[in-house]
């Protein structure tokens, strides 16, 4: 019997090969717009308001942090600058 560990194999070429991928952009994008919607939410929550982390970051302005780091994944080049073009025909 396999663990977890030992079915899943991915390396940190094949991770950027995906986020660099039509695939992976659109990914990026879902995960961004989530994190900009809810983290001003996350902030709003009574029981979480109590956590010392989330008052912290509530002092220090999280929610922008949080937005500003979703929007730099969303916006993130990973091929590094040599996009591909793709024409459908």
């Amino acid at each position: 019997m396999s663990t977890i560990g030992q079915r899943i194999e991915l390396t940190a070429a094949q991770a950027r090969a995906f986020v660099a991928s039509p695939t992976g952009i659109l990914f990026r994008r879902y995960l961004a717009a989530g994190v900009i919607v809810t983290a001003p939410l996350l902030f709003r929550v009574p029981g979480l308001r109590r956590h010392p982390l989330i008052r912290t970051l509530e002092l220090i302005g999280g929610a922008a942090l949080l937005i500003k780091a979703a929007e730099a994944l969303r916006d993130w080049d990973a091929s590094g600058g040599q996009r591909r073009i793709v024409i459908d025909v």
